[in-house]
């Protein structure tokens, strides 16, 4: 059986699910050479491409497993609710969906994480699923190459969904399930302004990710 994190995550999915153009997305929407702590929980699927477009990278992570797969970022495990790095960055960057979680403290502790650690004139770049995405979910079968990817809407009763994710290759397979809350745009701001932090802009390019900025010192 696949090793799967605490909180579900297939190990081996992480080692060869391709990035999809987030770095370089990312990349146009920061300062050239931006250091950057990643906390996606994604490896080094997002940060390796960046540290190759010159930007220095730090990903956390309390897995080490997916820590293992980073190649060209330094690495910290540590677990999100007491992860202090005694350092700042200029970009605190989650490129998945965490903002969104079921459980609202696994938001809480992902928010106050990145307010500790982004600069006073940095920026907070966050991937979130908004309403329109909720609206129009639906089970469907594509390909990331070399993955083919099943997403299975499980249920939905308006505000969490359930869903099912199963990935393959020529070689192997993987199953990872998880919950999301439908945010409301207010929603999303009252949980930054919770953590210190103030929604600034949505980035050009789509990909439904915006950008936020600390509040106070």
């Amino acid at each position: 059986m696949s090793e799967v994190t605490a909180d579900g995550r297939p190990v081996g999915l992480y080692a060869v699910l391709p990035a999809t153009g987030e770095p370089a997305f990312v990349h146009a929407n920061v300062p050239a050479g931006a250091t950057i702590l990643d906390l996606s929980g994604c490896g080094g699927r997002f940060a390796d491409p960046l540290v190759e477009l010159g930007h220095p990278v730090v990903v956390a992570d309390d897995a080490a497993a997916i820590l293992a797969q980073v190649r060209g970022a330094r690495t910290v495990l540590a677990d999100l609710s007491t992860l202090d790095l005694g350092e700042r960055f200029a970009v605190v960057l989650v490129a998945s969906t965490r903002v969104n979680a079921a459980d609202v403290a696994v938001r809480t502790t992902l928010l106050d994480a990145c307010r500790r650690h982004v600069t006073a004139d940095g920026q907070v770049v966050m991937h979130w699923l908004p309403p329109s995405w909720f609206a129009r979910a639906a089970s469907y079968t594509g390909r990331a190459w070399p993955v083919e990817v099943t997403f299975e809407v499980e249920s939905f009763d308006g505000t969490v969904l359930h869903s099912r994710g199963t990935y393959r290759t020529d070689s192997a397979s993987w199953e990872q399930r998880a919950s999301v809350r439908r945010l409301s745009r207010a929603d999303l701001h009252a949980a930054l302004a919770g953590a210190g932090l103030r929604f600034d802009r949505h980035l050009r390019g789509g990909r439904q990710f915006f950008s936020a900025v600390p509040v106070g010192p």
